[in-house]
């Protein structure tokens, strides 16, 4: 009786809970020491995508502790390029703001226009890192090409992400709940299933990323 009831929507919907809870958990803990948010991103990836390539069968701690080994040195590269284009922004903006016209416009527009960089690297470059075999370079070049031909998965995912602040912004009062979801699944389920647009990649609308040498994200490199 209970192997029957393992097998039904409701045993399965409590492991997908359960799983991405761990795994935001391990996230927000690994990411403590600041330097490591990259490599816990990249961690967090790795379990998402694995779990929906077996079909819900996944370790959590040995696919996240597994990436987040292999793929610590080029995930905090790319955090390091997130951190100098947030600093970029912010000072350009802060700038901005102290200008008279026609300059306060242009430099606003040059804010946000690193801002979006800066977004389609954090919402891209890290999925990347945590699947594919490339180089630094290559993954920043592949995240601008997603960018450019998905353009709407990059607005839905920033969508998700970007949904609670705008909610505790609306209704302050539900800021204490947010939090609570947030400490166990704001990270990764609007991470799940809502950054590289194909797994694998259609050579015809993604050929760089086609390219790129696939693999599985517990394997080392």
């Amino acid at each position: 009786m209970l192997s029957n009831w393992q097998d039904t929507p409701a045993a399965t919907l409590l492991r997908f809970l359960a799983d991405l809870m761990l795994v935001n958990l391990l996230l927000l803990c690994c990411s403590l020491g600041v330097v490591t948010i990259g490599a816990a991103l990249t961690g967090m990836y790795a379990v998402l995508f694995k779990r929906q390539w077996e079909d819900g069968s996944v370790s959590v701690l040995k696919t996240f502790f597994g990436a987040f080994a292999n793929n610590f040195l080029w995930a905090t590269a790319l955090e390091g390029i997130v951190a100098a284009l947030l600093l970029v922004a912010g000072v350009d903006f802060s700038y901005a703001l102290t200008l008279p016209q026609p300059g306060k416009t242009l430099f606003i527009v040059i804010a946000t226009a690193v801002a979006m960089l800066l977004l389609t690297i954090f919402l891209l470059s890290f999925p990347q890192q945590a699947v594919y075999r490339n180089s630094l370079r290559g993954i920043l070049k592949n995240s601008l090409a997603l960018a450019v031909c998905a353009p709407l998965q990059l607005l839905l995912a920033a969508a998700a992400w970007a949904a609670p602040w705008v909610l505790a912004i609306i209704e302050p009062d539900v800021i204490v709940y947010l939090g609570v979801l947030y400490l166990l699944w704001g990270f990764s389920f609007p991470a799940y299933n809502s950054s590289i647009p194909e797994i694998p990649p259609s050579k015809v609308r993604f050929p760089s990323l086609y390219s790129a040498q696939y693999h599985c994200p517990h394997n080392s490199r």
